[in-house]
C-alpha cells in the first residue's frame, strides 16, 4: 500500500454538511484526514452545487432541530434519542461558528390554532423547533468552520474531482484525473449533485442500492404578508397532504419568508430552488410544493425518470426555468410576460421563460400539484390568486438508498456513505448527523473509538 504523501487514514469525498461534520469529529483522533471537493472555498464560491459547504451554503440555512424532519433514524439502525443527541451537538457547533439568534417553533398556543386549521383541511402540520441562519450569514459561518478544521489539522483539496473509487484488500484508491490518492477508509458524501456518480461507483463495487422515491414539483412565490402569521409560529412550516385523485403524497418544503428564488444549473438541465437572507429581504415568500413519485417493476429507476423530466422542462424553457401564474396553471393556459406583469408581486427570478408547466410534467404530477395548491389555500389564505407565481422544475433526488450499518458503513468494509447522496438524509442537520455517525464508524474500525 502507498505510504506516500498522497496516503491518508481517511478521505472524505464532498465538503458539504456531512463531510465537514465528519471531519470535525475525526479531527480530534490523531488520524490523518483529507477532505476532497470539486469546488472552491466558501469565500470564492460561485457554483451553487460544489465547493466547501456544499449546496447548503447557497440555501438559506434552515436548521430543523428534530429527528422528525430530514430523515428516519430507523432507516440506518438508530433510535430517535440517538439522533436527537447528535442534533444538539450540531446546533452547538453552529453556534460556536457564529450562528446567532433564537428559535422559531416555540409558540405553543398559536401552534394549536394552526394545527386545528390544518387538520380541518385534511393536512398534516409537522411542528418543530427551527433556527434560521440566512444565506448571507451562512457563508460566514461556513468559512469559520472551514478555517477551524484546518487549524485542527484537517487537510483539504479543492477543485479536485474524484473520477473513480477503487477498492483493494486493505485500502482504497481514488482516481482524480492523473492523480491517485489512497486511504484506509473513505466516507463518500458528494451530496445530491454527486448522488448519480456515487450510485455508479456503488455498482462497480457491487454495493447493493435500493431505488426509492423522488419528489417532483414547483417553487411557489406569493406576497409575504399572507404567510406572516404562520411564519410567526414556525419559520418553515411543514405541510403534508394526499391528493384526492391519486392519493399521492404532496408536501411543502423549504419555505423562505421574504426570500428569493434561484436557478440551479446542472450538466444538462436546470432546476429551481429558494433561499432567504438574514439582512436583505424581499416582499415575497416562497416554498417548494412537491409530489412524491414512487416507481415499481419494471420501471424502478427514479433517478433517470426525474432527470428526464428535468431535461424536458429545460427544453421547454429554452435552457431556463419555466415561470407561470398560478391561475394560468390551474386553467391550463400558458403564461406570458404580459400576464405575469398583472400580478402585484415582482418575480425574484427574472431569468426564466413564461410557459405552461403542465407541458413538462406528467398529468399525474400536475394534477397532484393543482389539488395541493387548492387545499393549501384554506390554510394560507390568498395563496390561489393572480398574485402567486410558479417556477419549475424543482426536483429532489433522494432515490438511491444504501443498506448501511448504524455507523453508515456499506457492505464494503471501511467504505461509508453520508449526507443526501446516501438516501438517508434530507437537509443540513440530518446530513451532519449521518456524517458524524460515519466518522464514529471510521474511528471504531481504525481503533480510535
Amino acid at each position: 500500500m502507498d505510504k506516500s504523501k498522497n496516503h491518508f487514514n481517511v478521505i472524505l469525498i464532498g465538503a458539504g454538511s456531512a463531510g465537514l461534520f465528519a471531519a470535525d469529529r475525526l479531527s480530534q483522533t490523531g488520524l490523518s484526514v483529507l477532505v476532497v471537493d470539486r469546488g472552491e472555498e466558501p469565500s470564492l464560491r460561485t457554483d451553487m452545487n460544489y465547493g466547501i459547504g456544499g449546496a447548503g451554503t447557497f440555501s438559506d440555512g434552515k436548521l430543523n432541530l428534530t429527528h422528525r424532519i430530514g430523515g428516519e433514524p430507523g432507516s440506518f439502525g438508530r433510535t430517535p434519542a440517538e439522533v436527537e443527541k447528535l442534533i444538539c451537538q450540531v446546533d452547538d457547533i453552529f453556534t460556536e461558528n457564529g450562528v446567532e439568534g433564537g428559535y422559531s417553533g416555540e409558540n405553543g398556543g398559536e401552534y394549536h390554532k394552526l394545527l386545528r386549521q390544518a387538520s380541518a383541511a385534511g393536512v398534516e402540520f409537522i411542528f418543530a423547533r427551527q433556527r434560521h441562519i440566512g444565506t448571507d450569514r451562512l457563508h460566514v459561518v461556513t468559512e469559520r468552520f472551514y478555517r477551524r478544521l484546518i487549524e485542527h489539522g484537517v487537510h483539504f483539496r479543492k477543485n479536485l474531482k474524484v473520477d473513480e473509487i477503487r477498492h483493494f484488500d486493505d485500502h482504497f484508491e481514488l482516481v482524480c484525473g492523473n492523480e491517485k490518492l489512497t486511504a484506509d477508509a473513505v466516507i463518500a458524501a458528494p451530496g445530491r449533485a454527486g448522488a448519480y456518480w456515487l450510485r455508479e461507483q456503488a455498482k462497480r463495487l457491487n454495493i447493493q442500492t435500493i431505488y426509492g422515491p423522488i419528489d417532483v414539483g414547483i417553487r411557489v412565490e406569493f406576497p409575504a404578508v399572507i404567510y406572516h402569521e404562520i411564519g410567526q409560529i414556525m419559520y418553515d412550516a411543514k405541510f403534508r397532504l394526499y391528493s384526492k385523485s391519486y392519493d399521492d403524497l404532496v408536501r411543502t418544503f423549504c419555505t423562505n419568508p421574504n426570500g428569493f428564488i434561484v436557478a440551479e444549473h446542472f450538466d444538462d438541465f436546470v432546476l429551481v430552488n429558494g433561499h432567504a437572507r438574514r439582512d436583505s429581504k424581499t416582499d415575497n415568500t416562497n416554498f417548494a410544493l412537491l409530489s412524491r413519485v414512487v416507481l415499481t417493476d419494471p420501471v424502478e429507476d427514479t433517478t433517470k425518470y426525474g432527470r428526464d423530466i428535468a431535461r424536458l422542462a429545460t427544453t421547454i424553457g429554452g435552457g431556463k426555468p419555466i415561470i407561470q401564474r398560478l391561475t394560468d396553471f390551474l386553467s391550463g393556459r400558458r403564461s406570458t410576460w404580459d400576464r405575469i406583469s398583472r400580478s402585484s408581486i415582482v418575480p425574484t427570478l427574472k431569468d426564466a421563460t413564461p410557459g405552461d408547466i403542465a407541458m413538462a410534467f406528467p398529468q399525474r404530477i400536475a394534477t397532484n400539484l393543482m389539488e395541493g395548491l387548492n387545499v393549501l389555500n384554506s390554510i394560507i389564505s390568498g395563496l390561489v390568486s393572480n398574485n402567486t407565481l410558479l417556477y419549475a422544475p424543482e426536483i429532489k433526488f433522494y432515490d438511491t438508498k444504501y443498506n448501511v450499518t448504524p455507523f453508515m458503513e456499506t457492505s464494503v468494509r471501511n467504505l461509508f456513505v453520508a449526507g443526501d447522496a446516501s438516501g438517508h438524509s434530507r437537509g443540513i442537520v440530518y446530513s451532519a448527523v449521518t456524517g458524524m455517525f460515519a466518522a464514529e464508524g471510521v474511528m471504531k474500525n481504525l481503533g480510535k473509538l
